[in-house]
């Protein structure tokens, strides 16, 4: 028995070795991928940047140990500049470790915002009657709230069936969604096109209370 306790370790460093090396085959093999996707729309990629949206807060439950923006697309869909990427982090050790990974989309927003938050609310039961009663909203500057909630922009969030699974935030120079999942180009391009014609159903008054002038 112990003659083949050393096999064994040697079997699992190379199986260790082995898991590493495939990992970043199939990693060049998706970032040159999505590269090529970039240079056929136009984009620009960029393997990982510490902050790509700058000042913009993330959703809490995208962010933890050991936090990575990769895999960020760059480029303009109309009018507006958009942000997609990957954002992961790596819970437990050894053996145990487990890497999350989230898709962002961010559309920059016409102005600077406020913190605030649109979630579906998923409990059993709910109304789709009224926007109280189907969404969950909180942010940390009621005008600038009251100036994004108004009766358009609800109404068009309870009858838009997209609003289900695409939750919401406003933070710094951005409105963004995310999801627990890997980065597909096309995928995020329909996502953005969301968040636009949300924006695009603001009024403008939103803007200007946080930016007079501008």
């Amino acid at each position: 028995m112990e003659g083949a306790l050393p096999v064994i370790a040697l079997a699992a460093v190379v199986m260790s070795a082995g898991a590493v090396v495939v990992a970043a085959h199939f990693r060049k093999e998706r970032t040159a991928e999505l590269r090529s996707w970039a240079r056929t729309h136009g984009w620009t990629y960029t393997d990982h940047l510490s902050r790509p949206l700058g000042e913009a807060a993330l959703p809490r439950s995208t962010v933890g140990p050991h936090p990575r923006a990769e895999h960020v697309l760059t480029g303009r869909r109309g009018q507006y500049p958009v942000v997609a990427f990957e954002q992961t982090h790596t819970m437990g050790r050894g053996t145990g470790r487990v890497r999350h990974a989230y898709r962002i989309v961010a559309v920059r927003t016409p102005g600077p915002n406020a913190e605030l938050r649109i979630l579906r609310r998923r409990d059993r039961g709910i109304s789709d009657d009224t926007f109280d009663s189907a969404f969950h909203a909180s942010g940390n500057d009621p005008a600038f709230t009251g100036a994004v909630l108004d009766g358009v922009v609800t109404k068009w969030l309870l009858a838009d069936p997209r609003s289900r699974s695409l939750p919401v935030h406003f933070s710094g120079d951005y409105v963004l969604t995310w999801a627990a999942m890997r980065l597909d180009p096309d995928r995020a391009l329909t996502v953005a096109d969301y968040l636009i014609d949300l924006v695009e159903r603001i009024p403008d008054e939103a803007w200007k209370r946080r930016a007079p002038g501008r």
